[in-house]
């Protein structure tokens, strides 16, 4: 059972009350005054600020948010929503539906410390995966939304099992803190002029990894002052992220780097990058910018990337280009890549969850995914139906092999827990990029990077003494 509010809580609340019908005070007062053993409303023990008013509400019916005017203040980054898509599937949307509610976006270019510095009132938060526990916990806005969820009649089943986990990992919290507006989704992109130029066939659907390799070794060569490359595969993350590879031991806080399970994905990608020429010049460090711009100027055959490199290939008509699934690893077949979604949470601050929560719930209705994945922003339901939209509302991209891009299963994301998801890359990355080409050997990369890891680990918990 949840534990009752406050005094305080409670004659907020009824403050909020006043001015309503009589039916509805004596409603209101029933609903406080059995506080103690109804958990309907999912009291707290800690001071709550009043969220808006909602209808009585019968026994397995949603609730109903007052009609009185709400404004909903909303951050995301630019890259998880443009100005244009932001209008689209959350303000349109929901003024359609609600129209008391008003869905305010908050500087997009900000920064969330800056902001938060500034006194800016959030209701709700955009982060993706690998920040996003560490971002809430040290703002101190993780907020529970499964008593919502429950008071909204919000189906949870409508995401795989996969998402849900990953979510919750995500947030650091056996709850949900956050849900998914969307996701990223992968598949090897590769261009088809050059496999005509060195007369090699195509990658099929359901392609592996080690077959990538076999097929990139046939480019890398130059041809008239042009230096042809077979393949980029992104940064050694991307392994972990698709065979959830757990990078620390949380129960003992140490570090996990100097296993057999990282000696062997060193292994595996590193034999995606040592290849003669394959990462020499301006490539010799891996770089997805660097290596978009290559394969779109016509110089790159393959790379495994995500549906937002389909912004620079609107912009490329001349490129004659195609997709595949996105590799798989042999040890995990079905699988690709974890959900890479901007989350959104209802921060613990704010003063008007219910209506905040109403915001997300529309933003996930079946009409408005299927309008995101019919414009290249998979759905993150599993509904088969929406999800074949995808893609169908990109002319540019007519005859191109976008569904590959929904046929493979997420990854389950790997526990961060208190240590930032860019200090764990930059550990990885420095090691793996030192390794590929040859500066360190696997024996000496791994140790360093298990070094580095258990550095950073003890760091972290000293800031938490």
């Amino acid at each position: 059972m949840v534990p009752c509010r406050t005094a305080a809580s409670q004659a907020a609340s009824q403050h909020e009350l006043r001015g309503s019908t009589t039916m509805w005070k004596k409603t209101a007062w029933i609903s406080f005054t059995l506080c103690s053993t109804v958990a309907l409303f999912g009291c707290s023990a800690q001071t709550q600020p009043p969220a808006p008013a909602t209808a009585p509400v019968s026994p397995g019916q949603p609730a109903e948010l007052s009609k009185d005017p709400v404004t909903v203040r909303f951050f995301a980054s630019g890259g998880m929503f443009s100005d244009e898509e932001f209008t689209r599937y959350i303000v349109d949307p929901v003024k359609k539906k609600y129209p008391q509610i008003t869905v305010e976006r908050v500087n997009p270019s900000a920064k969330l410390p800056d902001l938060i510095a500034a006194g800016e009132t959030l209701d709700i938060v955009g982060n993706y995966p690998g920040p996003m526990g560490s971002n809430l916990a040290d703002n101190k806005m993780i907020f529970n939304m499964e008593p919502l969820m429950k008071k909204y009649n919000f189906d949870t089943s409508r995401f795989s099992n996969e998402a849900l986990e990953t979510l919750k990992i995500a947030g650091g919290q056996s709850y949900l803190a956050g849900l998914p507006a969307y996701t990223n989704t992968f598949a090897l992109f590769y261009n088809k002029d050059i496999f005509d130029k060195f007369g090699v066939p195509y990658p099929k659907d359901g392609i592996y990894w080690d077959e990538v390799v076999e097929i990139a070794k046939k480019f890398n060569r130059s041809d008239n002052g042009v230096l042809y490359r077979g393949i980029f595969p992104d940064g050694i993350g991307r392994i972990q992220q698709q065979l959830s590879i757990p990078f620390a031991d949380f129960g003992a806080n140490k570090s996990l780097l100097s296993n057999e399970q990282w000696r062997e994905a060193f292994q595996t990608w590193g034999t995606l990058f040592k290849m003669p020429q394959l990462t020499e010049g301006d490539f010799k460090v891996p770089n997805a910018g660097k290596n978009q711009t290559a394969f779109v100027d016509g110089t790159l055959a393959m790379i495994a990337s995500h549906s937002n490199l389909l912004n620079s290939l609107k912009k490329a008509p001349q490129l004659n280009w195609d997709m595949v699934t996105y590799p798989q690893h042999r040890k995990s077949p079905g699988i690709g890549q974890r959900m890479d979604s901007p989350i959104l949470s209802i921060t613990e601050q704010s003063k008007v969850k219910d209506a905040a929560f109403l915001v997300l719930d529309t933003l996930l209705s079946n009409e408005v995914q299927a309008d995101m994945t019919r414009n290249g922003r998979l759905t993150v339901l599993k509904d088969d139906k929406v999800k074949s939209e995808f893609g169908k509302g990109l002319a540019d991209f007519n005859g191109k092999n976008l569904s590959v891009m929904t046929k493979l299963k997420f990854a389950v994301m790997t526990p961060f827990k208190y240590l930032p998801d860019g200090d764990v890359d930059k550990v990885l990355t420095k090691s793996f990029n030192a390794y590929i080409v040859d500066e360190k050997d696997l024996n000496t990369a791994l140790r360093e990077a298990d070094e580095d890891m258990n550095r950073l680990i003890q760091e972290k918990l000293n800031l938490k003494k």
